[in-house]
């Protein structure tokens, strides 16, 4: 638990980009929406993909040749600086005899203090027909629109024939080539061209638990080879329960001959939830390269040391530049009658050159058991905010707690204290006496996920509006033994701010976790 955090204005996402109509949003709309969604991801993803696959009218009951996967994410903060960033991905494959097919769409937005700098959708489809077990025919359609490159809209409509060059139980290796015909308005100026397009596609089971694919296509004019669009991609899945995987990949694109002002290439880095549709079939029984779960009952509380280290990083290069890193390390100590609890976070983004978050807080904390509930504790929280205008806060106190629950996967605790605040705000230095409360739960949900909430405030006796609230929340759900997936939200309230900074800062994180 930190004593103090201040104002922790930060957008640390990692899976990111999308919609144009978050842009025509109202601000406090966009705001609890965007919380509802991102502490509620899995819900997101599987009514995303249930809305879009219910039009399709197509079937993921078990045996169904189909398996449709959506997947979604969020990035956002509100405060002193103004972030926002989500993907919505949906993606059906099927796969029945001599018939192959492959649905899918995604759609990415993400801006900075209102100005998009990522707006784009895509649609596409493919059907395949095997005339031998490797060798087969090809149809095939995409459409995108990319309002940041000036892209009004290309459609690719083309025929091809194919060849599984491997084509195992875990891994496949197709290659494509075809004519096709292209519609496009790039910049205002509308045309139409004969193209030739080459696809080449792989995938691995790493194992029951982990895919790893990686395609590109390469669509240039047919009569001019240097007027080409390259789109390859990379990414792994890997699985967290019955219908559930963790999405990880990174989007190349290059344009030739892009709008006038515009850069040819874009690199995106997305990471989010991916969610099964009637779960994801037995291989066993479906015949087909798939992910496959194992569910435990929750395990108890750790004693002894527990140590995670969380990295969130969001990255979009080219027509729009824009990165956030976000590190954050805790560890805790339990034995039967005495704790230690230590904390770090630190959070950089920027926008096209701009600091948008620069903030830096950690904590440490021990407590003495008097009996198995009630303990006595001292700690000190420190904070470094450069958006906020923190250049210091830090605030020492001693704490008495009781644990209201205390069993091997829940624990719950309220504690209070004495404390003293030093800090330096807007430039001014001040030190006072304050009074430190807090509140921490911890929950083991099952052996692959994790909840933590807290609740911290520091109050300034002397002076009833001077006061700082606190409040995290996050689930971890693993992936490995050691690697686990966390979706995190914090907020954050400061009652006097620095001159011309405001009091309450929001925000949404999603990364990856390494425990130790």
């Amino acid at each position: 638990m930190n004593f103090l955090h201040g104002n922790d204005c930060h957008c640390s996402f990692i899976k990111l980009k999308y919609p144009p109509v978050a842009s025509r949003t109202p601000k406090i709309m966009k705001k609890h929406l965007c919380l509802f969604a991102g502490l509620t991801a899995h819900t997101l993803a599987a009514s995303s993909a249930g809305d879009y696959l219910n039009s399709l009218s197509l079937s993921t009951s078990p045996g169904s040749p189909w398996e449709v996967t959506g997947a979604a994410s969020v990035g956002f903060s509100e405060g002193n600086s103004d972030s926002l960033a989500y993907s919505l991905q949906l993606l059906g494959t099927y796969a029945n005899g001599d018939n192959e097919g492959v649905i899918g769409a995604d759609l990415l937005y993400s801006e900075s203090n209102g100005i998009a700098s990522t707006n784009s959708f895509r649609l596409f489809g493919q059907y395949n027909r095997l005339h031998t077990d490797r060798f087969y025919s090809t149809i095939n359609a995409s459409y995108l629109t990319d309002n940041v490159a000036a892209l009004d809209y290309r459609i690719d409509v083309g025929l091809g024939l194919g060849y599984y060059l491997i084509k195992s139980e875990s891994t496949s290796l197709t290659f494509e080539a075809g004519p096709g015909y292209a519609w496009e308005d790039q910049g205002g100026i509308s045309r139409d061209f004969l193209t030739v397009r080459f696809a080449e596609r792989f995938e691995h089971q790493l194992s029951n638990r982990s895919k790893l694919w990686q395609s590109a296509v390469f669509s240039p004019e047919a009569d001019n080879f240097s007027d080409y669009l390259l789109t390859a991609e990379v990414g792994i899945d890997t699985l967290l329960s019955e219908q559930w995987a963790l999405r990880t990949s990174v989007r190349y694109q290059y344009d030739s001959t892009p709008a006038n002002g515009q850069q040819s290439d874009d690199t995106t880095l997305l990471m989010g939830l991916s969610y099964a549709l009637g779960g994801f079939p037995d291989p066993e029984e479906e015949g087909r390269q798939t992910l496959h779960p194992a569910d435990e009952g929750p395990e108890a509380i750790q004693m002894g040391w527990s140590t995670s280290a969380a990295l969130g990083l969001a990255l979009a290069k080219g027509n729009a530049d824009s990165l956030t890193i976000s590190l954050a390390a805790d560890s805790a100590y339990r034995e039967e009658n005495r704790e230690l609890f230590l904390a770090g976070a630190y959070t950089y983004a920027e926008d096209s050159g701009n600091t948008s978050a620069d903030a830096l807080r950690a904590s440490v904390q021990f407590n003495r058991l008097l009996n198995d509930r009630v303990y006595v504790g001292t700690g000190i929280g420190f904070l470094r905010d450069d958006v906020a205008d923190i250049a210091y806060r830090v605030t020492p106190a001693v704490t008495v707690g009781y644990y209201l629950i205390k069993n091997d996967e829940m624990t719950l605790s309220v504690e209070a204290g004495p404390g003293y605040t030093f800090e330096e705000v807007g430039g001014l230095e001040d030190d006072y006496f304050s009074i430190v409360a807090a509140e921490k739960f911890t929950w083991e949900l099952s052996d692959r996920m994790t909840l933590k909430q807290s609740l911290s405030a520091v109050f300034d006796p002397a002076d009833s509006d001077n006061y700082t609230l606190v409040g995290d929340v996050f689930l971890d759900t693993d992936i490995t033994n050691n690697l686990a997936w966390r979706v995190a939200a914090g907020w954050t309230y400061d009652n006097q701010p620095a001159l011309g900074q405001g009091k309450e800062d929001t925000t949404l994180t999603t990364g990856i976790t390494v425990k130790f």
